[in-house]
């Protein structure tokens, strides 16, 4: 009597099959709705090393392919008309002209400039514009922030750069009345309101100092939101 042929073992087959499939499917699914790492709010971190071709003031430059780019986290007054904005632009052409740096690239603005934290070999650029007192600190949730701020503070103490009498007058007129770019906001800051000591008065770009509210009023301006 002949013997009776073993039938193939499908579930054995099935099992490999469907655990690959699910391996696959976890893969699809992670790569697809997962943010990549170094991704923030929907942008991407990356970070870029480059030569400076040209710095255009206290707070930009340009690559040697074109591209410009602004430091993510110091503000330095507007060229050419701020106070000490030329020392702002002269330090930074010492820090980075012709020189390779490392750039940690956060986002773009509406000009097309790469915005970044910006190093030449340890030196922190950023950080090195504030502590001379060349730069307002910018925060961006970040963990430079604290550095940042840190410089800030002790620039202002030592009442460096823009925070010196050369662009801080010493009148006892406290009242800081800070004029938009586009000049459509007129906003006065008394000394106990919170942006306080972050806002640089320039005189020349309508920028105004007041003894009383009233008079800041009477001139237009209105008090900030940020004061208690």
């Amino acid at each position: 009597m002949p013997r009776k042929k073993k039938s193939f073992p499908i579930k054995k087959l099935l099992f490999p099959i469907l655990a690959l499939s699910i391996v696959f499917n976890l893969y699809f699914l992670v790569n697809q709705y997962l943010p990549s790492i170094g991704e923030s709010n929907g942008e991407k971190e990356t970070s870029l090393q480059a030569q400076v071709k040209q710095v255009i003031d206290g707070d930009t430059f340009e690559l040697d392919q074109g591209q410009q780019v602004k430091l993510a986290g110091a503000d330095a007054p507007e060229f050419p008309q701020g106070c000490l904005s030329d020392q702002a632009k002269e330090k930074l052409e010492q820090l980075l002209l012709n020189k390779k740096v490392q750039m940690e690239i956060i986002t773009k603005d509406n000009l097309d400039r790469q915005i970044a934290y910006v190093f030449l070999n340890e030196i922190f650029v950023d950080e090195i514009m504030i502590e001379e007192g060349l730069a307002q600190a910018k925060t961006n949730n970040s963990p430079y922030d604290a550095p940042l701020l840190s410089a800030q503070e002790e620039a202002q103490k030592l009442e460096r750069g823009i925070w010196s009498p050369t662009c801080q007058p010493q009148e006892k007129c406290l009242i800081k009345g800070n004029v938009s770019k586009d000049g459509k906001t007129k906003i006065y800051h008394l000394p106990g309101c919170y942006d306080y000591e972050k806002i640089v008065i320039n005189e020349e770009e309508g920028d105004q100092w007041f003894c009383t509210e009233w008079e800041a009023q009477w001139a237009g301006f209105e008090s900030s939101q940020d004061c208690p």
